[in-house]
């Protein structure tokens, strides 16, 4: 069964294998589309939530969920803000930047200096600045569990790049992963040489989700 949080679906990663699209399949997509969200530093799908982020007193705070949709709620020390004061327009939602009109945000950060990929080291405070938002792109197991949510939104290159990791991870299970070739007569065996910090089974997958990684700097 597709989860809102697959990049891909299974019945097309079993019709590129040319297998049925069984359980097996099912949990590749998953841990296919995991594996990219981990990579990328973010959530791809489409979510309303809320976030505390961390500022370093400047016009705009980088949301963990682009590209944004709509802004529901900002609280600033438990005070709600008034709409006009700031903006997502354009580019802005595109790059998950919430910017303030007139001022700065205040400083939330705990502690700065960081740069991460990691979704749980934002060092803001709950009680400083509070944003509620929809954000992220529509997936297609998203529009396999509810027809409702329309067309699928997620850029292309994603979905591509999920679907070329789950058929690694299906083609490489039982497998040793540095292994390219294998003959039983005589035996041999030749080993695919694996570029330095390479994070997903399919290095062309990696390479094609490479601009979608959402790195946070303070």
């Amino acid at each position: 069964m597709a989860r809102p949080t697959d990049l891909c679906l299974a019945a097309t990663v079993a019709a590129d294998l040319g297998v049925p699209s069984d359980s097996r399949v099912e949990r590749c997509v998953t841990s296919a589309s995991s594996a990219i969200a981990r990579l990328c530093g973010r959530a791809f799908e489409r979510a309303t939530v809320t976030e505390y982020p961390d500022s370093y007193g400047r016009p705009y705070v980088l949301l963990s969920r682009p590209p944004l949709v709509e802004v529901l709620s900002v609280a600033e020390g438990g005070e709600l803000l008034d709409a006009t004061a700031y903006t997502l327009a354009g580019d802005l939602a595109a790059g998950g930047l919430l910017y303030r009109l007139a001022g700065l945000w205040p400083v939330t950060a705990r502690v700065g200096g960081l740069v991460t990929l990691t979704v749980e080291m934002r060092q803001g405070r709950p009680d400083a600045l509070a944003v509620t938002y929809t954000g992220g792109y529509v997936t297609p197991g998203q529009v396999a569990l509810d027809a409702s949510q329309g067309s699928v939104t997620l850029p292309a290159e994603v979905e591509e790049a999920a679907i070329l990791e789950a058929c690694a991870l299906y083609r490489g299970r039982g497998r040793d992963s540095d292994v390219s070739s294998e003959s039983l007569g005589d035996w041999s065996v030749s080993y695919r040489e694996r570029s330095a910090g390479q994070r997903l089974a399919s290095p062309r997958a990696e390479l094609l989700v490479a601009p979608h990684v959402l790195w946070r700097a303070s």
